[in-house]
């Protein structure tokens, strides 16, 4: 964005005040996207003017630049960065102090503010005094030609793509009966419960339900992952599956954990049936065998067996 903006007769612009090598600049706070400390500066790839230096702001390089009237080796203390921001491009613009925010009139082309032969624009203030406008877009313009741009934008590709991954990573949520560690998929779950009163069902050939509890007015059947010490099954595990909710009686819920096995083909039955997390192996529970074991007759919507 130019420092000349498109406004209507009389309206005023925010713009950030700050101070560089003892004068005072203006940017339009339309391009600031933050202000932070500067707690380290490192040496920046290639060359290009008013360049000083990049800092790494959580875990994003952001090329540093500062605004000088002549060209000098030594820098004063530029303790202050604020962060342009335009598309995909980021400038640092290092400074000795952030002044505040004013509300000026658009920028006006000035002569003689300095001594280059560039076009140059200045705010003036109520009281007729000139506060020089900072156009970033020559910043902006000049990143082509640094390195650094093209690392920037790799750095962050590959972090977005970590983080879809990690988004997109199944969770399961880690149970035990007995001395076993189960997972189940997370996104099956609707609620973990204990403290439920479990109502008995009677004997029926072939059909291994032996009981089923009561949810918000639901009967849910219970499913067991053991014919054993069921008096200690207490907690259960509320899943939805084929359109119908089921609980899954368990022991003690250890949390939602994520496979931590290396990547196997995407055929290895192994990998499907069981999961690693800190060193344990977790059977994956496998519900639509469950469900046709201990319910032979469950007819699922569409008129299908289990």
């Amino acid at each position: 964005m130019s420092v000349v903006e498109s406004t209507a007769d009389g309206q005023k612009i925010p713009v950030l005040l700050f101070t560089s090598d003892n004068r005072n600049y203006g940017v339009l706070l339309t391009s600031v996207r933050e202000v932070v400390e500067i707690e380290t500066m490192d040496p920046i790839e290639g060359e290009a003017d008013d360049y000083i230096g990049v800092m790494v702001l959580r875990d994003e390089p952001i090329p540093l630049v500062v605004v000088r009237q002549t060209p000098s080796d030594t820098d004063s203390e530029l303790p202050m960065c604020i962060v342009l921001q335009r598309g995909d491009a980021i400038v640092g613009l290092a400074v000795e102090r952030v002044l505040g925010i004013r509300k000026f009139s658009p920028a006006r082309a000035m002569k003689g503010l300095v001594a280059t032969d560039h076009p140059q624009h200045a705010y003036l203030d109520d009281e007729g005094q000139l506060v020089q406008a900072v156009d970033a877009d020559r910043w902006f313009n000049a990143q082509i030609a640094l390195p650094l741009l093209s690392d920037q934008r790799a750095l962050r590709l590959v972090t977005e793509q970590e983080e879809l991954h990690e988004e997109t990573k199944p969770t399961y949520m880690a149970l035990t009966v007995g001395d076993q560690l189960f997972a189940v998929d997370s996104s099956l779950v609707e609620r973990a419960i204990d403290d439920v009163g479990v109502a008995p069902l009677p004997k029926r050939p072939g059909v291994k339900i032996d009981s089923v509890i009561e949810v918000s007015g639901n009967v849910l059947p219970v499913l067991r992952l053991s014919d054993e010490d069921f008096q200690k099954q207490t907690i259960h595990i509320v899943v939805n599956f084929y359109g119908e909710k089921w609980s899954i009686a368990t022991e003690r819920v250890l949390g939602i954990v994520s496979d931590e096995s290396p990547v196997g083909p995407d055929d290895d039955e192994i990998q499907a049936r069981v999961i690693s997390h800190k060193g344990a192996f977790h059977e994956v529970i496998d519900l639509h065998s469950l469900i046709a074991v201990q319910v032979p007759d469950f007819i699922r919507p569409g008129g299908q067996r289990a």
